[in-house]
């Protein structure tokens, strides 16, 4: 029996190999998606505009960053970033492999929570007021239900 056990997990993991399932794992993602981790304690909102990709803070502690004790990256597509600070702007990303597109008028996109125990919504969606800025909130504030940071992972997809 558990050399039948072991020869489906090797079948498995092989067609998993074979079809993708390591390329989705590492962090990598289509020509048409993006994928986003990060280290969240409280409310954060990523703006995405053209290959730039930036943070605006609204509560608790910094991305990547609680009580002084953690200095978490974002990862980007699997690269890890490290944004600096004015306030509560962070400074932008720029390696995107390909650029957000400006959104055509009824063009769909999807965004998908990965992981995380807070909410994440579209806060606003490109258009010609915003300059083709995705909005995406990341909440993490509800201090009596959530106690800390916690990782978050999302992917967007158009």
């Amino acid at each position: 029996m558990r050399t039948v056990s072991l020869l489906l997990t090797g079948l498995v993991l092989t067609m998993c190999m074979s079809t993708g399932c390591s390329r989705l794992q590492s962090g990598q993602t289509s020509p048409n998606s993006l994928r986003i981790r990060a280290f969240i304690d409280g409310l954060d909102t990523i703006k995405i505009k053209g290959n730039e990709i930036w943070y605006e803070h609204h509560k608790w502690d910094l991305p990547g960053k609680w009580q002084g004790r953690f200095d978490e990256p974002t990862f980007i597509n699997g690269k890890a970033w490290k944004p600096e600070w004015n306030g509560s702007i962070s400074s932008p990303y720029r390696e995107l492999d390909a650029a957000f597109p400006k959104m055509r008028a009824h063009q769909e996109f999807k965004l998908t929570k990965l992981e995380g125990r807070g909410s994440v919504t579209i806060a606003e969606s490109p258009a010609p007021g915003n300059d083709y800025t995705l909005s995406i909130l990341l909440d993490d504030a509800d201090a009596k239900q959530f106690g800390g940071a916690a990782w978050y992972e999302i992917l967007v997809e158009w």
